[in-house]
């Protein structure tokens, strides 16, 4: 354990990439004091990574992973995509490498501050089709045109009651548009913020369906994950 942790140390302050992450929560820290500056649950987890797994913030990481591919299997997901849950933001910049258009929400300025740091060293054709901001859904409307669909990878094991967030979501995404939630199979990627944990497609039908309807839902055992995908009715119909 004391190898990895001091290989992961030389690694964010050799790494280019790490260390301008690195710099993000230095500064953070200097500004807001010296009492606990990343008291946000959501900023921990990028703390964390940074010290356990920094590997996870690196674009490469990134360029190979499953959900990437992901919406290329799902038609319904295009025009203006929403991702909520968007965390570093680094599938987004990649989903724009590729063309689509898409803004990134979450909870965490942490989050929200490596992501546009991202974004920043793009070129131009690039960060026109990407941007975020940091965002509650329960509490906060969009101030401009509503999105055509909207994501979400790995946020939902995070949530105790989906109910106020996909009433929340339902004010960002056209009525009509639809919502890809991927979520683990079962215990993998498990980590102590996984408040759900899902064993076959038929429990998270369950836990979603009273508060948005289920188009499609798939288990996929190559990838241990669970994908439904959702539609907003219109006037926040119930399904």
């Amino acid at each position: 354990m004391l190898k990895t942790a001091i290989k992961n140390w030389l690694l964010v302050r050799t790494d280019p990439e790490l260390r301008d992450i690195a710099k993000i929560f230095k500064e953070t820290a200097e500004h807001k004091g010296p009492r606990d500056p990343f008291s946000l649950e959501c900023d921990k987890v990028f703390l964390d990574r940074l010290q356990f797994n920094p590997c996870a913030l690196k674009m490469d990481f990134w360029e190979k992973h499953f959900e990437l591919d992901s919406i290329t299997h799902f038609e319904e997901i295009s025009g203006r995509i929403l991702d909520f849950g968007c965390g570093s933001g680094h599938l987004d910049v990649l989903l724009a490498r590729r063309g689509m258009t898409v803004h990134g929400i979450d909870l965490s300025p942490i989050g929200i501050m490596i992501a546009n740091r991202l974004r920043e060293r793009e070129p131009h054709d690039v960060k026109k089709l990407v941007t975020f901001s940091v965002v509650d859904v329960i509490s906060q409307k969009p101030d401009g045109e509503l999105f055509d669909s909207a994501w979400s990878a790995h946020v939902f094991e995070h949530i105790a009651d989906p109910a106020p967030v996909l009433a929340g979501l339902h004010n960002w995404v056209k009525p009509g548009g639809h919502l890809l939630i991927s979520v683990p199979l079962g215990t993998a990627y498990d980590d102590p913020g996984h408040v759900n944990h899902f064993f076959s497609a038929h429990e998270l039908s369950q836990f979603l369906s009273p508060h948005i309807k289920i188009k499609r839902i798939e288990e996929n055992n190559e990838f241990n994950v669970i994908r439904a995908l959702c539609v907003f009715g219109g006037n926040h119909e119930q399904p």
